[in-house]
């Protein structure tokens, strides 16, 4: 008899163990881990615009508010690890910087990761005093790119503009992706050496033959999601997928989300590729920004390749692990990004603010630079400890039988 207690307890702690592997990795969160308060670095009209990771290190880049020609710079705000162990508040960088002039006027900046160098537009919706750089990891401009120019102009990209407006790492190829105002012809051009490559083509589907695309994003299968602003209050605002045809165009887009608003050239979509590199159980997710009631919000989509989030917005206001909970994201740029480090996933927002502002604290009504790192964090699901349990429960009932 004792040794059938015991076969029946070794069934119950195998069962357990094989619950465990099943339902560990069930669902995910966002945790909200720190807020900086970088308005000390940023201050009077210069405000941080965009945010990018190198696997160790966080770079952030600006805009500035002034009319005429200003000087917006890229900063390496230091690595990861220290990061995560310095408490939320004021943070001086403790990285390079490097400083360049480009029209002001709140003009858009974009910054973008890829082997060891980062692609950083500037002036961005001007039709002088912008233009593209790539930077290597120690903080120098390459000089040898766009045919020695070390600086991309619209009249080096094919079909030609007189303006950029957006960049991203288009994985077909790889390329340098560019989007330009008043076309969804997105614009190709060699991470290397600048030179213009085939563009993708027009991309089908979209409203008003995709004349006011203003952000994109590339999923790792080279598909493209594209933020739409309408301003003529149709509904035609939101976001957009086009999946990638074999020869590099991109097939119709689709609505994803859709909504009526008005004039809003600061806005932003990420994707944020937790299902391909994270964890393959987990859904990928599509970040995009809307001004609700007077408040920026970052507002999240469900790709539904894996386990749903269950959050659908962020406000800048969650409480971080080391603090308090911080004032909501200001009415101003917002931006966002994603990195993988140490087995972990982030995801990086950047808010910036142009005026006196607040050199420290981050919590109350105070206006502020910010940058806020979340994590995605897989969360122990509450079925294993029911499941294992009932069974516990079953087999005991059994014994006393």
């Amino acid at each position: 008899m004792r040794r059938m207690e015991m076969m029946r307890l070794s069934a119950v702690l195998a069962l357990g163990a094989i619950l465990a592997q099943t339902f560990v990795f069930a669902n995910y969160t966002i945790v909200h881990r720190r807020t900086f308060n970088l308005n000390a670095t940023f201050a009077g009209g210069e405000a941080i615009g965009d945010v990018a990771f190198d696997g160790n290190y966080l770079y952030v880049s600006s805009w500035h508010s002034g009319s005429g020609t200003q000087t917006v710079r890229l900063v390496q705000v230091g690595d990861i690890g220290t990061l995560l162990n310095t408490p939320s508040g004021a943070l001086t960088p403790a990285g390079w910087t490097v400083t360049v002039s480009a029209t002001g006027a709140s003009r858009d900046t974009r910054l973008a990761y890829y082997n060891n160098h980062l692609y950083w537009g500037v002036g961005l919706g001007a039709t002088a005093g912008t233009g593209i750089r790539r930077v290597d990891l120690a903080g120098n401009i390459v000089g040898s790119w766009a045919a020695g120019a070390g600086v991309l102009l619209p009249s080096g990209i094919d079909p030609s503009a007189s303006r950029f407006d957006t960049l991203d790492i288009d994985p077909f190829g790889p390329a340098l992706g560019i989007g330009v105002f008043g076309s969804s012809n997105i614009r190709r051009n060699d991470l290397t050496t600048g030179a213009a490559l085939a563009a993708t083509g027009d991309i089908g589907g979209l409203p008003e033959n995709g004349g006011n695309t203003r952000d994109i994003a590339f999923r790792p299968d080279g598909g493209i999601y594209v933020r739409y602003n309408s301003a003529s209050g149709t509904g035609a605002s939101g976001i957009y997928f086009a999946p990638r045809n074999a020869d590099g165009t991109f097939g119709p887009a689709a609505s994803v989300v859709s909504w009526t608003e008005g004039a809003l050239q600061q806005a932003f979509v990420a994707y944020i590729p937790v299902n391909e590199v994270f964890f393959s159980g987990f859904s990928s997710l599509v970040l995009y920004n809307q001004r609700v009631s007077g408040q920026n919000k970052i507002f999240i989509y469900n790709v539904g390749n894996g386990a749903l989030l269950n959050i659908t917005e962020l406000d800048g206001t969650e409480l971080v692990d080391d603090g308090d909970n911080p004032r909501g994201f200001q009415n101003t740029f917002l931006n966002a990004s994603w990195g993988f480090w140490n087995g972990r996933m982030f995801i990086f927002v950047v808010n910036g603010f142009t005026g006196t502002g607040s050199n420290t604290g981050y919590t109350g009504t105070i206006t502020f630079d910010r940058l806020d790192i979340y994590e995605v964090v897989p969360e122990p699901a509450s079925m294993l400890a029911l499941g294992s349990g009932l069974v516990s429960l079953l087999a005991l009932r059994r014994r006393r039988k």
